[in-house]
């Protein structure tokens, strides 16, 4: 989960300043993505979906950077909530699918994250022009590793031969669900890139998160994620987030 700086490689600096253009919107239209090669929006996403949008959107962020689908666009808005949607997790839910197939199939889930997250960010802009997506798209992907874990879980206490044959992986899922709160938390301390609102909506979902996850941490691990935590009240301005993360380094 750790490609954020792919395509800093192949792409050139798309932005002249981190001022928006004088368009109110300029994303385009449901039908104009779909001419691109984008899925339904109507529709539930498979990986496969997943994977056209991403090649979509790369080259748009290549030609016309400023027309990716954005949250609050009354054009596009609904192109990308059907990319955060959990709804496309659905197939966790289907009785007919053994939990290992299930494990199979939502292990492939594991780069949506750092995929779109290349998409949306400018690493040369300390100020990100879709900061409020890129947010958004972090809260997706700490929902997709928590989907991991209970489904991890579930895993560990089946005795179906398939299932058992999985139990072993379950630690490297933990260690990747922590990695990424950690990579959460370092992300936190970049104020200037991000406006304080987002990244309080941020700290709510990782505290929410952590709160939930807590009991099966080690030593270890609480201790890192105090440290991460120490650092963000170090950076943040926000009274907000000092005060939540203070109440959870006191109970972790």
């Amino acid at each position: 989960m750790r490609n954020y700086f792919l395509l800093i490689l192949v792409l050139p600096v798309f932005f002249g300043s981190c001022k928006k253009p004088n368009e109110t919107d300029p994303s385009y239209t449901l039908e104009a993505y779909q001419e691109l090669g984008m899925p339904d929006y109507n529709t539930v996403w498979s990986m496969t979906d997943y994977k056209d949008a991403y090649y979509a959107l790369v080259k748009l962020k290549y030609e016309k950077p400023f027309a990716l689908p954005a949250r609050e666009s009354e054009k596009s808005g609904e192109l990308f909530s059907r990319i955060i949607n959990l709804e496309n997790l659905s197939f966790l839910q289907d009785e007919t699918l053994p939990l290992h197939e299930k494990a199979r199939i939502i292990m492939e889930y594991l780069n949506i994250h750092s995929d779109y997250m290349d998409v949306y960010t400018n690493l040369r802009m300390k100020k990100q022009y879709y900061a409020r997506e890129l947010v958004d798209i972090d809260i997706f992907g700490i929902r997709i590793a928590q989907k991991m874990l209970d489904l991890g879980n579930e895993i560990n206490q089946s005795e179906d031969p398939g299932d058992v044959a999985m139990q072993s992986g379950f630690s490297s899922i933990q260690k990747m669900y922590l990695t990424f709160l950690t990579d959460m938390l370092e992300k936190q301390q970049h104020t200037s890139q991000y406006p304080e609102k987002t990244l309080e909506l941020l700290c709510d979902t990782l505290s929410n998160s952590i709160r939930r996850n807590m009991e099966w941490f080690d030593e270890d691990a609480s201790e890192e994620i105090k440290q991460g935590m120490h650092a963000v009240i170090d950076s943040t301005s926000s009274q907000r987030i000092k005060t939540d993360y203070r109440d959870l380094i006191e109970v972790l």
